[in-house]
């Protein structure tokens, strides 16, 4: 046999695949090589694993792209790749080819590649393969666009987030194949409302508790940073963090920067912040001022109080000047306030503008004869405002943005009166009207207390009710929770005549006197199993052993060999939440009460009988206008006397609409802390979920439904008293059947709700 013919014999025996690409030369000497840097790297354990790979693309008629591709990924990462994970790296391969084509398998095998330095971890490329064949796999036409958002995606997004983000997308439109194209090729709004969403809370989260430190060490203040949430469609989205009674808001949307700079930039942010906490003693009154004049106000408040803080520590003027860029000498306004921004906080800056010049002039004189004196900033915007628009410069307040981006966009800084007339600087006025008034005689962003402590426990007072928390709300649509979305508010619970309660109580005695027969006998005790009694109603094992093991010993057993339950003491808490929407306004009965004038009298005599039995309750009333504004009111505490809630109840007046989800989360976090032995939580409503900024009819009550789930799953019990015709129909699928009691005449609901106590009281 010849050696030509020995050599094909050894390869059609070894190795398959080299013998079916002898007719394509160059496919196959890129074969050989990966092979034989394979075999130097891999060995001859795991060279079988590696031809299998290489082998299954090819009967899949992946292409030469694609294996081409392929080796090229191998001969970087071979160095450092676990060979256990070669079939995992061929399979995503090979979904790729299966749902997404050939040339969307090369492209994104070569993708991986490119983000693979020689001799460098793969492990993160292999994981982005497996997440672009999972998208493959099950949307196939998505991966495309895709691929040609991914290097914007992953300069913004980790590959955990960006994996949210894609699941965000198929959740969302599920059937809707034009618009999942759409989404992945971020023609659709709402890819890009989901990327502010994961890139800011991403960014964020991981520096908002050292921030807070950061601040307090620079300046002796509290300063919370925290995400802000994209509001609605028709809401234009903030570009800047807002600054405001102690908090710094981070919209989610922001650019900031990725990786470590991401790091400086949220110090900068802080450190600005901070300044402003400590040196802008009083806000501006804006009275008739132009929009170019607000803006001009807070570029030269902004550079003065980084002017004053960096006298104190220069790192920090270093810190800012990293962020400021050199703008392109435009006769435009951004332009120009850029270049002014800088050359107020560099000396070094050359700029040969006139009128930046004469601002930088203006500026240090004024700063040079007395640095603390605010009204500087109000003086010279004036006459710079006055000059562009003698140089006919446009100003386009909506279009405008606060440079650079670590600043604040300026709202806290104002005063603006309720009676204000309104300017084309439309958001920067709706703005300042959200920041809380100062307090007579103090600062609103002055240093320490004044500043304001704004936390989940520390309250920010406003015109609409202290902040008492911040909640997730579930979106059925996306499977997932859209974290700190629903802002709780405390309600002012200054209390009513009690009057009219107290004759409607006198005139029920008769219905007292039933529940309080009928509750006498309610017993929620703990019940304890007492071992080794003479007497019981079970036979106590470990006492018949011992008393076996003593007759065989010759000792004198203990008789006591029986065991008995016994209940010591009533152990049991409950909450009631009240609903107080609109819809409680309605007339029952003769029309002389409404709903809500039944619920509270229900609740005052079951709230009577329940302290006669020394069980701690609470009642809670809630309402909602929108998610920035759920109102809980805090009707009876668990330490407070019935006495007190008389008049509180008097005081409840119908408004607004049902979050229930959000009502009942911030329930059971209250009652979660109590010690009993069982929890109760009570809801009394009479309509469906619902909300003003919520058109999905769905969606509130699913919300709803996932809080009940996960109140549960805290070890409390949930039931609903659905007021009305048709309220059971909404609150069943939210509590379950068997949790509803329906009160379809109204009138009744003292006695069932007294009833449904009782029955949970007794089982």
């Amino acid at each position: 046999m010849s050696g030509e013919a020995t050599n094909d014999a050894v390869r059609d025996e070894r190795d398959p695949l080299e013998n079916e690409l002898s007719a394509r030369p160059a496919l196959l000497d890129g074969y050989l090589r990966a092979r034989a840097n394979a075999a130097r790297v891999l060995g001859s354990e795991h060279i079988e694993s590696w031809k299998s790979v290489s082998r299954s693309l090819y009967h899949l008629n992946a292409g030469p792209g694609v294996l081409e591709g392929l080796w090229s990924f191998e001969s970087r990462a071979l160095p450092r790749i676990d060979p256990a994970t070669l079939p995992v790296l061929g399979e995503a391969v090979a979904e790729l080819c299966r749902h997404a084509g050939a040339r969307c398998a090369a492209k994104a095998v070569t993708g991986a590649r490119d983000r693979v330095p020689h001799g460098g971890d793969p492990s993160e490329a292999l994981e982005w393969l497996k997440l672009l064949a999972q998208l493959a796999r099950r949307a196939p036409e998505a991966l495309a666009p895709f691929l040609g958002s991914a290097d914007m995606l992953l300069s913004r997004l980790a590959l955990p987030d960006l994996a949210a983000w894609i699941e965000d997308g198929l959740r969302f439109h599920v059937r809707d194949r034009r618009r999942r194209i759409a989404y992945f090729r971020l023609d659709d709004p709402l890819a890009h409302r989901r990327l502010a969403v994961h890139e800011g809370r991403s960014r964020l989260s991981g520096h908002a508790d050292r921030l807070a430190l950061f601040a307090r060490c620079l300046f002796d203040v509290e300063l919370r940073c925290e995400a802000l949430p994209a509001g609605p469609d028709d809401e234009a989205p903030l570009t800047r963090a807002r600054l405001g009674a102690g908090r710094l808001l981070v919209p989610e949307g922001l650019q900031a920067p990725a990786g470590h700079e991401a790091k400086a930039f949220f110090e900068a942010m802080t450190a600005h912040a901070a300044a402003h906490l400590v040196f802008t003693r009083e806000r501006f009154a804006i009275g008739k001022l132009k929009p170019l004049q607000i803006a001009l106000t807070g570029l030269l408040e902004d550079a003065r109080v980084e002017r004053l803080a960096a006298a104190r520590y220069p790192g920090l003027m270093r810190l800012w000047l990293s962020f400021h860029g050199v703008a392109r000498p435009a006769r435009t306004v951004q332009s120009l306030f850029a270049r002014l921004s800088r050359g107020l906080l560099d000396p070094a800056f050359e700029v040969a503008d006139g009128w930046v010049v004469k601002g930088r002039r203006l500026f240090e004189a004024a700063f040079a004869e007395d640095p603390h004196r605010q009204t500087l900033a109000r003086e010279i915007a004036d006459i710079l405002g006055h000059d562009l628009g003698q140089m006919r410069i446009p100003f386009d307040a909506k279009a405008y943005r606060v440079e650079p981006s670590y600043r604040d966009d300026g709202i806290g800084l104002f005063d603006v009166p309720d009676d204000a007339e309104t300017d084309p600087l439309d958001l920067m006025v709706e703005g300042a009207r959200m920041t809380p008034e100062p307090e007579e005689g103090g600062s609103q962003l002055g240093a320490g207390e004044d500043a304001g402590r704004a936390n989940a426990s520390q309250a920010e007072t406003s015109d609409l009710g202290a902040v008492v928390a911040t909640l997730p709300e579930w979106d059925y649509r996306l499977n997932a929770e859209h974290p700190d979305f629903v802002t709780i508010r405390q309600a002012t619970m200054d209390g009513g005549d009690p009057a009219r309660l107290l004759t409607a109580l006198d005139e029920s005695r008769s219905v007292a006197s039933r529940i309080h027969a009928l509750l006498r006998r309610a017993r929620i005790d703990r019940p304890v199993r007492l071992k080794r009694q003479m007497e019981g109603e079970e036979i106590d094992m470990e006492a018949v052993q011992d008393l076996v093991v003593s007759r065989r010993l010759g000792e004198v057993p203990d008789p006591r060999i029986y065991s008995t339950k016994q209940r010591r003491g009533r152990d049991l808490a409950v909450m009631l939440l009240l609903d107080t929407s609109q819809s409680t306004a309605d007339p029952v009965g003769d029309g002389q009460k409404t709903v809500l004038d039944v619920a509270s009298l229900a609740i005052a005599i079951l709230g009577s009988e329940m302290e006669k039995l020394g069980d701690p309750f609470a009642v809670l009333s809630f309402a909602s206008n929108g998610r920035e504004n759920v109102r809980l009111g805090e009707v009876k505490a668990f330490d407070e006397m019935v006495d007190a809630m008389i008049p509180r109840l008097a005081g409840l007046r119908p408004g607004y609409s049902t979050r229930l989800g959000a009502a009942a989360r911030h329930a059971a976090d209250g009652l979660a802390t109590r010690h009993n032995h069982r929890r109760v939580l009570i809801v009394v409503s009479d309509g469906e979920p619902s909300d003003v900024d919520v058109d999905d009819a769905r969606y509130l009550g699913e919300d709803a439904r996932r809080a009940v789930l996960n109140v549960r799953d805290r070890g409390l019990d949930v039931f609903c008293v659905a007021l009305g015709d048709a309220a059971d129909r909404a609150a069943a699928p939210i509590f379950g059947r068997r949790n509803t009691l329906a009160v379809r005449r109204i009138t009744d609901l003292p006695e069932r709700l007294a009833a449904l106590y009782f029955r949970l009281t007794v089982s």
